[in-house]
Parts: C-alpha cells; structure tokens; sequence
C-alpha cells in the first residue's frame, strides 16, 4: 500500500514540474517580446532623432543663404556626395543619402535619403525636407521626418536690386 501511495505523490509532483515548466516557458516568451518591441521603439526614436538633427542642419545651411544657387553650392560644399540640379533655376531638388549611422555616404551605401524641394520666389526660399528610409538604388520606402522651412532673404545695402 505504500508503494501506491508514493506513484501518487509522484504523478502529482511531476504534474506540478509540468506546469511549473510550462508557466516559466509562457512568462519568458512574453519578456522576449517585450525585450524586441523595445529594442525596436529605441531604433526608431534613435532614427528618428537623428534625422530631425540632419534635416534641421541642412535647414540651417538654406537658411544661410543669399538665394536659392547659393543654397544649393552651400549644401554641395558641405555634402560633396548628394544629387544636385543644374542652376540656375527657380525651383532645385536635392538629394542627400546618409548610411545606417547617419554618415554622409554615396548611393550605392545609402540607408537613409534626404531629399530636398527648394523653390524661390521674389525674396523668399521655400524649402521641404524630407528624410525617408531605404536605400538610394530604389525609391525610399517609408518617411522618418519631413520639415517645412521658409527664408526670407534680406535686402542688404550693396544689393543691386531695389
């Protein structure tokens, strides 16, 4: 009889192992998910702050200009590797590319583009930035940050216009 007894308490100890097993095996599978979405929401505020960073940067450089082909000798002076339209025109399209780490690189490395619409009218340059992700051989795929800037350039006294 005492023999039954113990595969009684043996049966019932082994159950409890089971389900013991079973709950930490559920409990882990949730922290990794948790972990991964975590992982994720820091990539992409990562991505995104920096992006906010290049785009305001490059802003900055427009902002600093006298025109809208001074801009764009501006930005090519400091990003040597970007996309450039020929000047002079009214409206010029930029496109920068920037690696994973948001270096300046070439297209053929490109993780992230910015690309920049520039328009000029009278005394005013009317810029959107845009940095989106995907790489430079194909069309960008989904947009990190996009930045409306407006610069009104001011009449200086040995402007030849009136």
């Amino acid at each position: 009889m005492v023999h039954k007894s113990r595969a009684r308490s043996s049966s019932l100890f082994l159950m409890e192992l089971i389900f013991a097993i079973l709950f930490f095996s559920v409990a882990s599978a949730v922290c990794v998910e948790f972990f991964v979405k975590a992982h994720l929401l820091s990539r992409d505020s990562d991505a995104l702050s920096r992006a906010v960073n290049e785009c305001a940067g490059a802003a900055e450089i427009i902002c600093t200009s006298n025109g809208l082909p001074e801009g764009v000798d501006l930005l090519a002076q400091q990003y040597p590797e970007g996309d450039y339209p020929e000047l002079p025109a009214e409206t010029a399209d930029v496109r920068l590319y920037y690696d994973d780490s948001f270096a300046a690189c070439g297209q053929e490395t490109a993780a992230y583009v910015l690309d920049i619409h520039m328009e000029q009218a009278e005394r005013m340059i009317e810029a959107t930035l845009e940095m989106r992700e995907g790489s430079g051989g194909q069309e960008a795929e989904s947009s990190v940050y996009r930045l409306q800037v407006g610069h009104h350039i001011a009449r200086r006294t040995d402007d030849s216009e009136g």
